[in-house]
């Protein structure tokens, strides 16, 4: 199976499966074949060799509320 990213909305069934529906810019794992028959069925609408960046940032209220959670050197346990 090949990582394929998807260039425009496609939905499609071949043989009782199903291929779809897929949005632009959604990667999608295919078979060579299959993705070389949706591309047959679709011009352009599969390009090989997907990369997805991820771009993660976080949230300073999310980082300020788990510094809030910290109890530091307290045990819970009384005694």
């Amino acid at each position: 199976m090949a990582k394929y990213t998807v260039n425009h909305t496609y939905r499609s069934r071949r043989d009782g499966v199903d291929f779809g529906p897929y949005e632009p810019g959604a990667v999608v794992e295919l078979d060579p074949a299959d993705a070389e028959w949706v591309n047959r069925d679709s011009p352009g609408c599969l390009t090989a060799g997907a990369t997805v960046e991820i771009k993660v940032e976080p949230d300073a209220e999310i980082v300020g509320a788990l510094n809030r959670m910290h109890k530091g050197g307290r045990k819970r346990a009384g005694g």
